[in-house]
C-alpha cells in the first residue's frame, strides 16, 4: 500500500508542478515524466494510451479552430449578446441559460469569457446587482462543457463509458437534463437572493459607454451553421443509432461507433470551411481553440497514460481492491467525494476525469454511478483559479462577487444535479 502511495503522489505532484509552469499543456507533458518513472524505475507494465480519446479531442480543436478562425465565434457572441441584453430585469436567469445553450452548442468556455462584459455591463444598466447573474452564468458554462459533445470532457468520458456498453444517447439522456434544470434552479435561488441586496446608483455614473460593433467575417454566418448542424447531427444520430447505415462484417451486423462519428462530422465541419469558405490552414493552427485542444489532448493522453499504467497494475489492482474497493462496494456514494476533491485540487475537467474514472471503474463502480456524479468533475470553484471565475470577480463594480462567492453556489448546483440526475436513473 505504502508504494502504490508513493506512485500517486508522484503521479499528483509532477501534475501540479506541470499545471504551475505551464497550464494544460505542462500538466500533460509532466505527466509523461511521471510515466517514465513508473516504468524504469517502479517497473510498473506499461498501459496502453488512451488513442481514441486523444484523436476525439483534437477532432474537436480542429473544428473550433475553423469556426474561430472564420469568424463564427464572434457571430456566436454577437448573436449571444443581443439575447442577453434583450432581457435585461430577468439577467439573472436569463444570462447563464445562454451561456449554456452557446457553450453547449460550440463545446468551449472561451465564448463565456466574451459574455461575461456583456452580462455584468447590461445587470449594472438594468439596476440590478451583477453578482447573481456572474455566479450563476460561470457555473453554467463549466457545466455544459460536461453536456456537449462538441467539448473534449465530454467527448473523454463518453468514450472511456462505450467499452462498457454506454451509450452517447444514454449519458445525454441523463446529464442534459440534470444540468439544465440545476441552472435553472439556482439561478431562480439566485436572482430571488438578489433582490434584497441594496443597489448603489452611484456605480451608473461611470459606466463605460458600449463601443461599435465591428464587422464580422463574410463567412462567420455560414460557419457557425455549418458547426451546429454537425453537431447535431452528432446528437441525433447519437440518440437514434438505428438512423446509422448498418455494415455486414463477417456475417455481424456493425454500425459507425460514437467515437468515429465525432471525428467525422468535426473534420467535415473543417473541411467545409477550408474547402468553401476558404479559411486559411494556418489561422486555424494559430486559433486558440486548436491550441486548448491540444493542451486537453496532451492531458488526457499524459494523465490517462500513467493513470492507467498505476492502477491496471497488477500488484497495484490487488492492494486497490482489498482496501478501496471494499469501502466503494459498501459505499459507492463515496465516489463523489473522492472524485470532487481532486477537482478541486487539479481543477481541469478532462485532467480529473482521466484519473478517476478509469480507476473508479476498475474499482467495480458503476458506468451509471459516473454519469450521475459527472458534474463533480466541475468542483474547480474552491480554489479560485478558473479564469472565468476570476473574470466575473473584476467585472463585478458592485464588489460583491469576491473569489469566495462562488463555493456555496457551486456546491448546490452540484448536489442539485446529482440528485436530478439519480431520479432521472429511476426511470430508465
Amino acid at each position: 500500500m505504502s508504494l502504490l502511495l508513493i506512485e500517486i503522489i508522484i503521479m499528483v505532484g509532477t501534475i501540479i508542478y506541470g499545471l504551475m509552469k505551464g497550464g494544460a499543456l505542462g500538466s500533460g507533458v509532466s505527466a509523461i515524466v511521471a510515466l517514465f518513472i513508473m516504468l524504469f524505475i517502479f517497473k510498473l507494465p506499461p498501459s496502453s494510451p488512451p488513442v481514441t480519446a486523444v484523436l476525439i479531442i483534437m477532432s474537436i480543436g480542429i473544428a473550433s479552430g475553423a469556426l474561430q478562425a472564420s469568424g463564427g465565434m464572434d457571430y456566436m457572441i454577437r448573436v449571444a449578446t443581443k439575447i442577453i441584453q434583450k432581457f435585461p430585469k430577468a439577467i439573472t436567469i436569463v444570462a447563464p441559460l445562454v451561456c449554456f445553450l452557446f457553450v453547449f452548442g460550440m463545446g468551449t468556455a472561451m465564448i463565456a469569457l466574451s459574455l461575461e462584459p456583456i452580462i455584468s455591463e447590461t445587470a449594472l444598466k438594468s439596476k440590478v446587482n451583477p453578482k447573481g447573474a456572474l455566479i450563476s452564468s460561470v457555473l453554467a458554462s463549466n457545466m455544459a462543457l460536461l453536456c456537449s459533445p462538441a467539448s473534449s470532457s465530454t467527448a473523454y468520458v463518453v468514450t472511456l463509458l462505450a467499452a462498457y456498453g454506454i451509450s452517447l444517447a444514454t449519458y445525454l439522456t441523463i446529464a442534459l437534463p440534470a444540468t439544465l434544470l440545476s441552472i435553472i434552479i439556482l439561478s431562480i435561488l439566485l436572482s430571488l437572493a438578489n433582490k434584497k441586496l441594496p443597489f448603489d446608483e452611484s456605480i451608473l455614473e461611470d459606466m463605460i459607454i458600449e463601443e461599435e460593433e465591428t464587422d464580422l467575417a463574410p463567412a462567420a454566418k455560414k460557419s457557425t451553421i455549418v458547426f451546429l448542424l454537425c453537431v447535431l447531427s452528432i446528437i441525433v444520430l447519437g440518440l437514434f443509432p438505428s438512423l446509422l447505415p448498418e455494415y455486414n462484417v463477417d456475417g455481424d451486423p456493425v454500425r459507425i461507433a460514437t467515437a468515429d462519428l465525432v471525428q467525422m462530422f468535426m473534420y467535415l465541419s473543417a473541411a467545409i470551411n477550408i474547402m468553401l469558405f476558404r479559411v486559411k490552414s494556418k489561422d486555424i493552427l494559430h486559433a486558440p481553440a486548436t491550441a486548448n485542444a491540444l493542451g486537453a489532448s496532451l492531458i488526457v493522453l499524459g494523465l490517462g497514460w500513467v493513470g492507467s499504467t498505476i492502477f491496471s497494475a497488477p500488484k497495484n489492482q490487488a492492494v486497490l481492491v482489498s482496501s478501496v474497493g471494499q469501502i466503494l462496494a459498501d459505499y459507492p456514494w463515496v465516489i463523489i467525494f473522492i472524485c470532487s476533491f481532486v477537482a478541486m485540487i487539479i481543477g481541469a475537467q478532462t485532467a480529473v476525469a482521466a484519473i478517476i474514472f478509469p480507476l473508479a471503474l476498475t474499482l467495480g463502480i458503476s458506468p451509471m454511478l459516473l454519469i450521475i456524479i459527472v458534474q463533480c468533475l466541475n468542483v474547480n470553484f474552491v480554489i479560485p483559479a478558473q479564469p472565468t471565475l476570476l473574470l466575473a470577480v473584476e467585472l463585478d463594480r458592485t464588489g460583491r462577487t469576491k473569489v469566495f462567492s462562488f463555493i456555496i453556489p457551486g456546491i448546490i448546483i452540484t448536489a442539485l444535479s446529482i440528485a436530478l440526475s439519480y431520479g432521472i436513473t429511476l426511470f430508465m
